[in-house]
């Protein structure tokens, strides 16, 4: 008789919001995938060896072209999926990036196309309510920023 138990398996990635300041106002790396019918956060899955922050930096690196420093954790999401038989957890830890450089192109065998989003579009953008909101999270965390910086500066 077949073993009616489900198989589970746990999986770990890492993916980054890269944000960049263009005339003071913060503008996201979003990525398109399903013929760019949803739109995210690049990711992917953490390799052995690696730290989630190095697999965050890769990913971002392999899916945009950009190369990006990891600022802090935004959060880590956790969800569950089927594939076939298999019950998955994921948990994804996802960082709030700062634009270093490189040029914006879609790894075209992952993704379907990138853009820089201004975060406030992102937030809506967005096709998951977990991504909704972490950006809206790295919004309230560059305000912080900017209100510190404009503080210290006066």
């Amino acid at each position: 008789m077949p073993d009616a138990r489900r198989k589970t398996r746990n999986e770990h990635s890492s993916g980054g919001a890269v944000i960049d300041m263009r005339d003071g106002k913060p503008f996201v790396a979003m990525i398109a995938t399903r013929g760019r019918s949803r739109w995210g956060l690049p990711k992917g899955a953490v390799s052995q060896g690696e730290t989630s922050e190095q697999a965050a930096l890769r990913e971002v690196k392999e899916e945009t072209g950009l190369d990006a420093e990891v600022v802090g954790l935004l959060d880590t999401i956790e969800y569950f999926f089927r594939a076939g038989d298999t019950l998955i957890k994921k948990s994804v830890d996802f960082y709030l990036m700062h634009h270093l450089g490189g040029t914006l192109a879609p790894q075209l065998s992952e993704v379907d196309d990138v853009e820089w989003v201004p975060l406030s579009e992102g937030i809506e953008r967005a096709s998951f309510e977990s991504e909704r909101k972490l950006l809206s999270s790295a919004l309230e965390q560059i305000e912080l920023v900017v209100k510190r910086a404009r503080a210290s500066s006066s």
